[in-house]
């Protein structure tokens, strides 16, 4: 199919901003510049006062390397690659599930997928997409996870599940720390929040900020404003789709438990994720209950306010499972070296979200591949430093822990 004239100028204008991302940092940057504020702190921002936002990234300062020097072979390079749940993947980076990514860049999840397929690792598509599971998985060249949110209730997960089967997911994410959805200040200043609402009110809160921000606003108007989440369009009944006001309540009304996991076993036939855990004894009684790993997260600090950091979080939670399961975690993470820290301290790989989601906002897809090729870069090189010719290799030795984690 022969690219529109539009199209190949907006790769272009991408392909040359992606070359100037040399850090996470600058993503967020061009980014910022480049979407209306109230979209950018939806990215960005955290609950409450953001103390579990700051958390995340002083525990990764906090901890530090005990390299051993005089042993780093320069040729072959150290191996980066692993697996996950008996998945290969090139690095211990997989993408973490965001919602609403269209409202960021019109190709969103589909951009996502796709620059996770060229890096080699997993891409976790959110029950909050404004892609269909078909339209993503058709995008793939890995295998690909879906979250699930309980949006329309516990009927409304079914449908959701059975979807992602018939789609193609490997795996499922269910998050279990969105019973309701955070203190997000910075969103409540704008009075407007994801979705974004092509109607009055909408347009009037949101015109000044989009009066600055052409690019974006031809952008989304070349994709004809589709900001909905189109997965709850099939949760209703008669025919007729669920409102996404209508999948929320019943969302909050029924939210994820424990006990769901009997069910879900009975419906999903590969592995299940319980994401959210920040203590020993919720790990415990995630393995009770079913889930095959762990995603050691706090949403990024997104949802409960003076938690800790997620890296201190997970040595917890490492100890209690003691080996049972596999344990990932996100929340912080930005540079190789942070992966490197969380992989010593007993993660099988570290999820990211607001990294890819700069990268996609700055510059779409070719922004999303350059953040993804920097913490590979910078894996290889912290392995070499620290003198270790894989990530196997790494252990709790190659790291200093604050006294009293």
């Amino acid at each position: 199919m022969v690219a529109s004239r539009w199209d190949q100028y907006r790769r272009l204008v991408q392909g040359r901003t992606a070359k100037r991302i040399a850090t996470v940092a600058d993503a967020r940057r061009l980014a910022m510049r480049r979407v209306p504020r109230a979209v950018f702190d939806y990215i960005d921002g955290g609950a409450g006062a953001e103390l579990t936002l700051g958390a995340n990234l002083s525990a990764i300062q906090a901890v530090q390397f005990r390299p051993r020097v005089g042993v780093t072979m320069g040729v072959p390079a150290p191996e980066l690659q692993t697996s996950v749940l008996g998945f290969p993947v090139a690095m211990p980076v997989l993408m973490s599930p965001v919602g609403y990514t269209r409202m960021m860049e019109p190709l969103g999840d589909l951009a996502g997928v796709r620059a996770a397929g060229k890096a080699g690792t997993i891409f976790t598509l959110s029950s909050m997409s404004g892609h269909r599971m078909e339209e993503v998985m058709a995008a793939a060249a890995q295998p690909a996870w879906f979250q699930l949110y309980f949006l329309g209730g516990r009927p409304g997960a079914e449908k959701l599940v059975a979807s992602a089967r018939e789609a193609g997911f490997s795996g499922l994410v269910l998050t279990l720390d969105t019973q309701i959805t955070g203190n997000r200040e910075r969103e409540l200043r704008h009075r407007v929040g994801p979705p974004l609402k092509v109607d009055l009110p909408t347009m009037r809160k949101m015109a000044t900020q989009v009066a600055v921000r052409p690019g974006w606003l031809a952008g989304v108007a070349h994709d004809r404003f589709q900001l909905s989440i189109v997965n709850t369009e099939a949760l209703g009944t008669a025919g007729q789709p669920m409102s996404s006001e209508d999948a929320f309540a019943q969302w909050v009304a029924s939210p994820a438990r424990w006990e769901d996991f009997a069910w879900l076993r009975e419906q999903w036939r590969g592995p299940i994720l319980a994401k959210g855990v920040v203590t020993g004894d919720d790990a415990r009684r995630a393995i009770d209950s079913g889930a095959d790993a762990i995603i050691v997260s706090n949403h990024g600090g997104r949802q409960l306010d003076s938690l800790p950091g997620a890296l201190r979080s997970l040595v917890e939670v490492v100890d209690a499972v003691a080996g049972e399961v596999e344990v990932l975690v996100d929340g912080g993470f930005r540079r190789g070296a942070d992966v490197v820290k969380a992989v010593a301290l007993g993660a099988r790989a570290v999820m990211v979200g607001r990294p890819w989601v700069y990268g996609l906002a700055a510059a779409g897809q070719p922004g999303i591949e350059r953040v993804l090729a920097l913490f590979r870069e910078d894996l290889d090189r912290t392995l070499r430093l620290l003198g270790c010719a894989s990530v196997a290799e790494l252990n709790r030795s190659n790291v200093r822990v604050p006294q009293g984690w």
